[in-house]
């Protein structure tokens, strides 16, 4: 535990997380900028905290953005965490008193924990900035009117959960956004395992995130619901399968992380 508590301490502390508040400032600028000084006139929808918060204000630019950026963050922050260790020159000692294996699962946690509040970080803010700015939570309807313009489309795979409880849909965004973070930065760590070359780490959730999306894009296959920057949108979540997407995206991190764990236990290469 204490080698989990010192990775914590050094990660909470690191210089990194400056440029995480700049990157928040950037996308949180953008999304306030493109989603409410638009040169046309929408209907206004009913007083909700949402309508302020990244991934359920349509218009906002910031969303797309702060998808795309999820990985980068994460893995910028905790992905080098088991590196920073070698470079250092604690990993042999280390060893000597700690067995591989639970070094490397307490790398991985420790990853797992940063990466994921890095992930959530411009989330987090835009909410406290929301709740000051409208703190009311009353329901808007999924379809347009003359009256109001909807936060979520009634098309969207998480209107139901929308409609049934705004705050529990509010905490499996968290949920689901922080755990599909950390899974990014702790396979970040796993990438780290079998390189020394710095910031490679942040290739792999790169490629995880875009290389499938760009693919499924060009190809025009009505699939485009699989990747996280489409049914993480949930103002128009809409596209088929989100539902599978959604599904198989956490499983699928902890499954590459796991490999990379199990290669490197086989392996005899500090």
């Amino acid at each position: 535990m204490g080698l989990l508590r010192r990775q914590l301490k050094s990660a909470l502390l690191s210089w990194k997380w400056l440029v995480v508040a700049v990157v928040t400032v950037i996308i949180l600028a953008l999304q306030y900028r493109t989603a409410f000084f638009m040169p046309w006139v929408l209907p206004q929808p009913n007083p909700n905290f949402f309508n302020y918060m990244l991934l359920f204000n349509y218009f906002g630019s910031g969303t797309k953005l702060y998808l795309l950026m999820i990985p980068i963050l994460a893995s910028f922050v905790g992905g080098d965490l088991y590196s920073r260790e070698r470079v250092s020159g604690r990993l042999n000692s280390l060893l000597m008193r700690v067995p591989q294996r639970p070094t490397l699962r307490i790398s991985l946690l420790s990853s797992f924990i940063i990466g994921g509040l890095a992930g959530i970080f411009p989330l987090f803010v835009s909410m406290v900035i929301a709740i000051i700015h409208r703190p009311h939570m009353w329901f808007v309807e999924g379809v347009l009117n003359s009256y109001n313009y909807p936060l979520i489309d009634a098309d969207s795979w998480v209107y139901g959960l929308y409609k049934f409880n705004q705050l529990l849909l509010l905490a499996f965004a968290y949920a689901y956004i922080y755990v599909m973070a950390g899974l990014m930065s702790a396979m970040a760590t796993g990438v780290t395992f079998f390189t020394r070359i710095p910031y490679v780490e942040i290739l792999a959730p790169f490629a995880f995130a875009y290389i499938p999306w760009t693919l499924v894009g060009l190809a025009r296959w009505p699939i485009q619901g699989l990747s996280y920057l489409n049914f993480l949108d949930f103002r128009v979540a809409t596209r088929p399968p989100n539902e599978l997407g959604a599904a198989m995206t956490i499983p699928i991190l902890f499954l590459i992380t796991a490999l990379l764990y199990g290669k490197k236990v086989h392996s005899y290469v500090i």
